[in-house]
């Protein structure tokens, strides 16, 4: 009994400095396919996304889908501020589910909000 106890007890210990230890890094940010959002930026990672799924014929124009354009960074910030973008593209309940017909990556939908979390800067 007295075994059984110290043994629970020496696991629940090691499994708290386990935990501890390797949870605490400064190392980037990546999911496990390999996707970097640690440093997302709007020129180079946002606006090509948007660009390649959004406003590549659907939001942009003299007549652009739903009424809204998403071919510039005020655009599309407007969007960021409503909480529309983020929830269009994950595809979140109560939003139109965005790009219609598909769905943008894991990675690019991990972007998006880590972009939109960091306050969605024109950078």
């Amino acid at each position: 009994m007295k075994k059984r106890i110290i043994f629970r007890v020496a696991t629940t210990i090691v499994f708290t400095i386990s935990l501890m230890t390797f949870s605490c890094t400064n190392e980037k940010v990546e999911e496990p396919n390999g996707c970097d959002t640690s440093n997302v930026k709007y020129s180079t990672d946002i606006a090509p996304i948007v660009q390649s799924s959004c406003s590549n014929g659907c939001h942009n124009g003299n007549t652009p889908s739903a009424g809204f354009r998403l071919d510039s960074y005020a655009a599309i910030k407007v969007k960021v501020d409503q909480g529309r973008l983020y929830g269009a593209v994950a595809q979140l309940a109560g939003f139109s589910a965005m790009p219609v017909g598909g769905r943008l990556s894991d990675c690019n939908i991990s972007k998006i909000k880590a972009w939109v979390d960091a306050g969605a800067p024109n950078n």
